[in-house]
Formats: C-alpha cells, structure tokens, sequence
C-alpha cells in the first residue's frame, strides 16, 4: 500500500470535494437468482450443491455487525483457510527479499499463487486460464541472500535479519549498494563482512567515533536516531554518511518495540555524491533472542558479527501481475477483483498478504462450491504497487477491450482509520468513474449487500485523491477500493512488524471481505447502464504510450488526467508501449495525447537498447488526424519521474521533435530550474488560472511558430497552442510532462487540478 496518514488525507481532499457528487439511491432488489440480489436467506446454488447454509459470526474487530446466516456459497467462507494462505505468502523468502517489489520474493509470491489455483479442479474444467504479466520497473534491486551472525560468550548464533532494500530511483546512486558492482549481473556473489561488534544509540556517538574505532566493525544503529518519523532527511543523511566515511564495515539498523515503520534503503539514508556504500540489514530487538539478547544491554555486550549480503541492482528491474480468468456463463461482461501482492521492507502480512489471500479463498470457494460465475471473473494479484502502482496501470493499459466489458472492479489494500478503535472495513468509490457519472451507485449497491449479510462497511470520502491501486482504474471503470485496518495495524505496515503475528486476529475480518467480494463477483448486476454508466459516453481520448513506458512515468499524472477526462464524460484509450500507432486508433478520437519518447537502460546499462522514436509513418497518421480537425497534445520530460521526483536523466528527449517539427514546435534548451509557470493571456484553457506547478527540474522550453502562448516559465514559452489545417484542427505543446500531474513534493499543492478539468472541457466542447 502506497500509505498515507489519514487526518493527512482528510485535509488534502476534504477541499476538494464536488458538491455536486452525491450518492445514487440503493438499486431494488431483484427476485433471487445467481445474476441479481438474493436476501440474506436466498440460497445461490451451483448444479450439484446442496450446501447447507452456515453461521459466521462477525469478528470482534466490527462489533457493530450483526451475526446473519449465510447461504451458500458465502457459507463456504473460511477464516482458517484464508489464513493459511496469509501464512505461506508472509513467509515466502523470510528474511531475504520478502515481497518487496520487483524481487525473487514477489515473483516466488506470484509462482505461490498459479501453483494453488492449478490445484482446483473445478475451475480448471471450467477453463481456468492464468496470465503472467512481466514489466519493468525503475531500478529496482534483487536481494538474493541477507544474514547475520553474532558471537556472544565465544558462540555464534544466527539471527533473523531483513536486507535493506527499497525503492531505486537512480542508477548511480544504486549502484553503490550492488554488492559487486556489476550493474544487472544475476551470479550469486554474496559479500562477507566480519568485525567486532559496536553500539550506537545516539547522534553524539555516531559523531563523536573516531574513525580508529569505526573502520571494520559492524555497526548497530538504534533506528530511533535516524527515524525520518522523528529525525530530518537530512540529519539522517548526515549520519549514515559519517559511519560509511569512517569505514565501518557494516550497518544493522535495530528497531525495537514496534518502532521502526520507517526503516528505509542506504540509497535514502547516503548522501548522493557518496561513490561507495557499505552492506546494511535491519533487525528487530525481540528477534536476537536466539543469541540471549533481550535488551540494549545484552546487544552492547556481543563480541562479533558477521554479515552476509548479496544484492544485484537492475536497471530497470523486472517485475510482474498474475491474471487468472474464471469463465463466466457470459462472457461479453465482467468483474475484476485484485489486491497488490508486494510490500515494502517487510514480510508485509497486513500490507497486503492478507488481501492477496482473501483472493485465494474466493477463488476456493468457487471451486469448492462448483459454481461458475454469471459473467467473466478476473482475480489479479498485482506487482509492484509499492513503487507506484505499476502493477496495476500495467494491467489497465494492456487491457483495454477487458475494461470495455467491465462491470466493475473490486480492489483491495489495507488501512483505513488512523485512529485507535476496532478495525474498520471502508469503501471508498472514485465519483465520474466512467462517462461522467457524479454518482456512487456501485458502492451503494454493495453497501446494502453488505447490511443485508450483517456485515458493517464505513464510506469513506469521495475524491479525486487515491492511494492504491484503485487509481490507476479512473476514467476506465467503475470500482471500489475496499480496505481495512485501525491504528495499531497501521502502523506496523512498511516495518519489521507487519507480520502474520500483527493480524492473527484478522480472520473474521477476512471472511468479510471474502464475502464482499463475491457479492461483487457473482450479484453485480448485470444492467450495466443503470448501475454506473450515465449517459453513454459521447466523446473520446486516447493516450499514445506508444514510445513511452508509461509506468516509468509517474503513475499520477495519467491517473489524474484520465479521471478530468472522465469527469467531462470522456471515454479513455490508451496504447501501451511497444503497440503501434494505427489509423483505426484515431478514428473519432477527439483528443489524442502523445506521450514524450523515453529510453531507458537495458539490463547491461546500455541507453541505446530501448532506443524510442517517432517513425515516419506514425508522424504522418497524427497529422493527418490534426489536419481533420482533430486536437493533438504534445508533451516532453527532461527526466523519468517518480510522483514528482527525479529520476533517470531522459537522455533523448530531443526525439519528440520530430513529431513537434510539422506543427511548428521545437523543444530545446535547458529544463526549467522553477515549479512555477505563469498563465498568459485568457485562453479557456487556463481560464482564470494563475500558475501552475512544474515538475522539478523537468521542463523542456518551447519554441513556436504562430500560434498562442498559454504560459511562461523564465521568461520562456511552457505552453503553446497552434491551429493546423484548415479543419479547425489544433496541437497544444506542453513543456512539461508534470502539468498532467496534480503532486509536488515541495509545495504539496494541487494547483494543476482546474487545467486539467478546463482542458477536458475544451477538448469537450471543441
């Protein structure tokens, strides 16, 4: 779960919210039947079952549901047997890679998944098929092997320690960390390190040590004098770096207490001009028991540690969806229900083990039941989204013609409450979710479901906001992001502490989401139109990602731009990388958005493997759409970015000037060093604006024949609009790729949320 602090979240979006989204009326029930509502009493049978209905008593966590009787198939439901499978995903690659995205502990994760679901019989006759999905994912690193010894009272003991590891944003910096320095290597070639053992638990000490006293020793660090919680970035920045220049031969972060939830990676805690790196592991204090340490008394006693560490980094890293399709007796329609099955720097059993096996057992029990759904089921455990949700947009932008028959999805991630109290079960709807729609219907219709069934669901607020892998579903399908959680699971999510221990009492709480979501697999109903799609959609956008790996991208900017578009009842295509551009593709669209030309390095660091252009052929169809009439967008990107972040240098931005060149374009020059561009002119598309936010260091300065300037940066052109062609055809030029981005991690302002939606309504209304 990409995680965020809840009154956070309360004060960024509750300004934000459309008065004019409300929620729809609860739909009336239909009479019983496998593709409408039945009552709490109504038995959904499947031709040879004759189940017995059976009770589930709502968990202690969400007293306030009322124990109902449950007919098959959700009798079937069984906390014991999620939890098993909670157990073996939160225990893969213990202590050397977990879950963690785009590593050997994800992908063995996702081997776990396709080897279960091979195991029911039933679905495999009704023609079960799986679909592994493979992407990249910006430098990311393999962590093949993280141990730690400690010698007390002259015996060595192994203790259970986690490799530090996380996200890889640039590759010089990641490099550092390669325990061999071969970029993208997969040979196992662990570094040994030895040393006597020495106790840190404040900043005096860490400055205080003379380099005699650090150079070949292990380092403990109490966690609690670099916590980026309590501590600034760059105190802690400060520090680690000291003990990397003072030679120490290695650095265990110990966290302690359930403290510890922002255990980060060395290439966050070094200074970016360090060129050298030492081996770090986190470990928890109630873990070195084994090696008699109970206390920070004990562990300043040790008399030696020895540390093995072995990790690759790649560029880019390599990453992966599992798909599974269960057919439906209707198979023009379908319901998506996924959860993310990475975590971050931990065995990660709340966040989001517990989601990815509630998928498992609603997959059980429709083998165990012998049902087939109405319409087409897909169960999608998805990579990644600890990144930035990689995993998911990968999954809707290969899936364009699945989104087209959707119904709607269902997703699933973790916490909902920063708040103490018993664990909550929200829900959460994106309003416009499709052509316009301002209503919640889809939401609403499970909210009943739920009260019929005895189970208690908290709405949570509508926005344009997201936090998981519900986003990058905006503008493409109705759905839900279904989660749950309190304060004390909360906070153990993204640390050491987010064992399978942490949600033991979690069952009841997963045969309710395992009961919701087959509610929404198998009695969405099928009247699509009155569900959530009003009116039919009249206008449509298409994204061209033909040359742009758009997860390498930050996801956020498509997110937002999708859902303006859908606001103003835009239908949303996109072409992913590495599809061709077709004339048919342009047909009827009435806006097409060409993403900027991105290389990224192959696996040997070589920029040129994925060496992207604009082909001749591709330039002519875009402008022959605009000499139509149609309405082009050209955007640029100085560099990769990560939620407005830099990342990699984009070493060939100059390619999208081939395109830009027959509309009077050229991009050049050096990125623009502000986050502001200031509107001129009254043009509707930046109505009354003032300025907007830049991505740091990202934008390319324009150039421009005629034309209109819309915004300046420096004194220079950020924004220009041509008309082309005698049809009323026109291109709008943006400097920079972050204008379709709502996030700046310097400002935190949302101030490009009103061009976008002005923009859709131009493109609208054109």
């Amino acid at each position: 779960m990409f995680k965020i602090r809840w009154i956070t979240f309360l004060l960024a979006v509750l300004p934000m919210i459309f008065s004019g989204c409300s929620s729809a009326q609860p739909l009336p029930t239909s009479s019983p039947s496998p593709t409408s509502s039945p009552s709490p009493t109504t038995t959904l049978t499947s031709p040879d079952a004759t189940s017995p209905t059976a009770t589930l008593t709502a968990p202690e966590a969400t007293p306030t549901a009322q124990a109902v009787e449950l007919p098959f198939p959700y009798s079937l439901v069984s906390q014991e047997s999620a939890f098993s499978y909670l157990e073996d995903l939160t225990t893969l690659q213990a202590y050397s890679g977990w879950r963690n995205s785009a590593t050997e502990g994800e992908s063995e994760a996702l081997d776990y998944v396709a080897s279960t679901l091979s195991e029911f019989s039933h679905l495999q006759d009704l023609g079960l098929e799986l679909e592994r999905q493979s992407f990249h994912v910006l430098l990311a690193t393999e962590i093949w092997e993280s141990r730690l010894f400690l010698t007390s009272n002259g015996q060595e003991t192994e203790v259970p320690a986690n490799a530090v590891s996380g996200h890889r944003r640039d590759l010089r910096q990641a490099m550092r960390f390669d325990s061999d320095g071969t970029l993208n290597d997969t040979e196992r070639d662990p570094v040994e390190v030895a040393g006597g053992g020495l106790l840190l638990r404040s900043s005096e000490e860490v400055r205080g040590l003379a380099q005699a006293d650090a150079e070949g020793r292990i380092i403990f660090l109490d966690f609690g004098v670099i916590d980026p919680l309590t501590v600034d970035p760059g105190v802690s920045a400060e520090l680690v770096t000291a003990l990397i220049q003072k030679h120490a031969a290695g650095l265990v972060l110990v966290v302690a207490g359930g403290y510890g939830e922002s255990v980060q990676d060395g290439t966050l805690l070094a200074d970016p001009g360090m060129t050298e790196g030492i081996p770090m592991l986190n470990v928890r204090l109630e873990d070195l028991a084994p090696a008699g340490i109970v206390s920070w008394e004990d562990l300043a006693r040790i008399e030696s540690a020895r540390l093995i560490w072995d990790t690759d980094v790649f560029s880019p890293g390599q990453s992966g969806n599992l798909v599974a399709r269960i057919p439906g007796t209707d198979s023009s329609r379908a319901v998506i229900l996924g959860a993310h099955i990475d975590s971050a720097n931990t065995p990660g059993a709340g966040d989001n083990a517990l989601n990815c096996a509630v998928l498992l057992e609603m997959a059980r029990v429709l083998d165990e039941g012998k049902l087939q759904p109405p319409v087409d089921i897909y169960l999608v455990w998805f990579g990644s989204e600890e990144l930035g949700f990689n995993g998911s947009l990968h999954f809707v932008n290969t899936h364009q013609e699945l989104l087209d028959r959707t119904l709607a999805a269902f997703l699933m991630d973790g916490f909902t409450a920063w708040e103490p109290g018993p664990t909550i079960l929200a829900m959460q709807e994106a309003s416009h979710a499709r052509f316009g729609n301002p209503n919640l219907p889809f939401s609403d219709y499970l909210s009943q479901q739920a009260e019929d069934y005895g189970i208690s669901i908290e709405m949570t607020l509508d926005s344009e906001f997201f936090s998981s892998d519900d986003g990058p579903f905006y503008g493409f399908v109705p759905h839900v992001r279904f989660s749950f959680g309190n304060m004390e699971i909360g906070e153990r999510f993204h640390s050491p502490y987010d064992t399978v221990e942490s949600v033991h009492d979690q069952g009841g709480v997963m045969e309710q989401i395992a009961t919701m979501g087959l509610i929404a697999a198998l009695e969405t109903p099928l009247d699509a139109p009155n569900l959530h799609v009003t009116p039919a959609a009249e206008r449509r956008a298409l994204i061209v990602a033909t040359h742009t790996e758009v997860l390498q991208m930050t996801p956020a900017l498509l997110i937002h731009l999708d859902r303006a578009l859908a606001w103003e009842g835009f239908d949303v295509d996109v072409i992913p990388y590495g599809q061709s551009l077709s004339a048919a593709d342009l047909t009827d669209a009435d806006l097409v958005v060409a993403l900027p030309v991105i290389d990224y390095p192959s696996v040997d660091g070589d920029l040129t493997l994925y060496d992207e252009q604009w082909r001749p052929e591709e330039i002519e169809l875009l402008v022959n759409y605009v000499e139509q009439g149609g309405f082009l967008i050209l955007t640029n990107s100085a560099i990769s970015q990560f939620f407005g972040r830099v990342g990699d240098i984009n070493e060939d931005w100059e390619d999208v000037n081939a395109l830009a060149a027959p509309f009077g374009f050229s991009y050049g020059g050096e990125p623009f060093r502000t986050i502001r561009a200031f509107v001129t002119g009254t043009h509707p598309i930046t109505g009354d604006l003032v300025d907007l936010v830049l991505a740091t260091d990202n934008g390319l300065p324009l150039t421009m024949q005629g034309g209109e300037v819309l915004a300046e940066a420096q004194g220079k052109i950020a924004i220009g609009l041509v008309d082309y062609g005698a049809a009323g055809g026109q291109v709008l030029a943006l400097s920079d790729l972050g204008l379709l981005d709502l996030y700046n991690p310097r400002t935190s302002e949302r101030d490009n949320l009103d061009f976008l939606r002005n923009l859709a309504r131009y493109a609208r209304d054109r």
